[in-house]
């Protein structure tokens, strides 16, 4: 399996919100894929780290919009 690095601005995040939903299910469906050779406490503590990261992101984007000058 090749290891990547996925990063966005939360702006980008936000501007693309299909995008970054489609890429939320696919990471989360190959994660409970049987091609991968994890135990399922494994399989449930990387789903928990997709979904905090994504979850960061989200929280990040409130922030910016709230802090931003009017």
């Amino acid at each position: 399996m090749a290891k990547g690095l996925i990063r966005g601005a939360a702006e980008d995040l936000s501007r693309n919100r299909g995008k970054v939903l489609s890429l939320y299910r696919q990471i989360l469906q190959s994660i409970t894929s049987p091609k991968l050779e994890m135990s399922m406490a494994a399989r449930l503590a990387k789903k928990a780290e997709v979904r905090s990261i994504f979850m960061l992101a989200a929280e990040e984007r409130s922030l910016l919009t709230t802090l931003s000058p009017s």
